[in-house]
């Protein structure tokens, strides 16, 4: 047991980190609709006012986790291992750059028509985040055995969605060769269903650390 562990049963824990995942968390759901309404929408103009959302959701998520670092070098016991409360905002970070990465290749790309199989992945990212949503909110009660239990169902979720888009991402690039498409167009749509796929692995990264984080309570 290391010695933050061991402190954390006679100390009150610090909360001060709970409001940082949760704007987290708010950046990753807004920017994650703003990717599904960007999947659908034809309209160029729309487009780039929906990419610019999405832009702005990742940079204040960028100063979010400013605000962790300056929170964690300030703070000696922390409510959870170090590295772990460190681990966690770094990896909700790159789930929010990961949506903007996809956000980034839908409008450079250009797309004319988009898939079924593709929107139903941004449609199962949007899951994710909302699922997310929910454990972040609970997290600070994670010693709370009820509460433990549904954030593990929703990491379960999350897992399960990040399966589902695997087959999705699998049948896909299966299929794409076998379409009448211009070589151009298959890379471009290579391109974009690459992305939605490492865009739902940050997803199950987080839920697979948050489960690491409660074995160890």
């Amino acid at each position: 047991m290391s010695l933050n562990s061991f402190f954390q049963f006679f100390v009150p824990k610090e909360t001060k980190f709970f409001p940082l995942y949760q704007k987290q968390a708010e950046y990753i759901e807004k920017a994650s609709k703003l990717l599904w309404k960007m999947m659908s929408e034809t309209d160029l103009q729309q487009l780039e006012n929906q990419k610019k959302e999405i832009k702005a959701c990742e940079t204040g998520g960028d100063e979010v986790l400013r605000d962790f670092y300056s929170q964690l070098f300030n703070t000696v016991l922390t409510p959870f291992e170090r590295e772990d409360v460190h681990e966690l905002a770094e990896m909700m970070d790159t789930f929010l750059d990961r949506i903007d990465d996809s956000a980034n290749i839908i409008l450079t790309r250009r797309f004319t028509d988009v898939d079924e199989d593709l929107n139903t992945m941004t449609v199962n990212i949007m899951s994710a985040a909302e699922s997310l949503s929910a454990i972040i909110r609970d997290l600070e009660f994670m010693n709370n055995p009820s509460k433990r239990r549904e954030i593990s169902r929703l990491c379960h979720e999350i897992k399960t969605i990040e399966h589902d888009n695997d087959e999705l991402y699998g049948n896909y690039i299966s299929k794409l060769f076998k379409q009448n498409y211009s070589l151009t167009d298959i890379i471009k749509r290579k391109d974009l269903v690459q992305v939605i796929e490492n865009t739902t692995n940050s997803a199950k990264y987080i839920s697979d650390k948050i489960r690491s984080i409660i074995s160890k309570l």
